[in-house]
């Protein structure tokens, strides 16, 4: 990775780089890490395509237990019909912050693939509740262990961190959610 001098900002990923090394400086810096560039690119490189392969997580799917493909944004919303029983529609868009229309959409896939179903309240005629299918309750728990799993694995990688290393990367984390939000 080059290494990128004040001033030569090229296109916007160059910039997203060139603030995260400063982020990233800064933060050492104030915990008292003394570092070189070579660590800080490497740190950088690394935290870089963690980003892109998060961005390229929406287009990848797995089953989940069952013999249908299920997307990412698929999943959290049987994760989240699963977890808060008889949600409505617009309830679901309202908490996750997308529009009624992109959510009645998924909604409609999930119920091509037999892992939703949609029924009409009953205390109100003019919404749609959504509940989850026995497939679609599969898809929910193997979902849920998944999340269970990883989330130990990387509670007992944080656990061999000191104090001072565990606020470093907070601290880290934060700066660099923050300079995402401003770009």
């Amino acid at each position: 990775m080059a290494i990128l001098k004040p001033g030569t900002v090229r296109n916007r990923a160059s910039l997203s780089t060139g603030c995260l090394r400063l982020v990233l400086l800064n933060t050492l810096t104030t915990y008292g890490v003394h570092t070189n560039v070579v660590f800080m690119n490497s740190i950088v490189e690394k935290y870089m395509l963690l980003v892109e392969k998060i961005s390229t997580t929406t287009k990848s799917y797995k089953s989940f237990g069952t013999n249908v493909n299920i997307y990412r944004s698929e999943i959290h919303i049987i994760q989240l019909i699963g977890d808060r029983r008889g949600l409505h529609i617009s309830e679901i868009s309202r908490l996750i912050g997308v529009t009624k229309g992109t959510v009645s959409q998924i909604i409609k896939r999930l119920e091509g693939k037999g892992l939703v179903q949609k029924h009409v309240d009953i205390d109100n005629n003019t919404r749609q509740l959504a509940s989850l299918t026995e497939k679609g309750t599969v898809a929910y728990v193997a979902h849920v262990d998944y999340h269970q799993h990883k989330h130990k694995e990387m509670e007992t990688f944080l656990h061999t961190l000191n104090d001072e290393n565990r606020e470093a990367l907070e601290e880290f984390l934060n700066k660099a959610a923050e300079m995402i939000e401003d770009h």
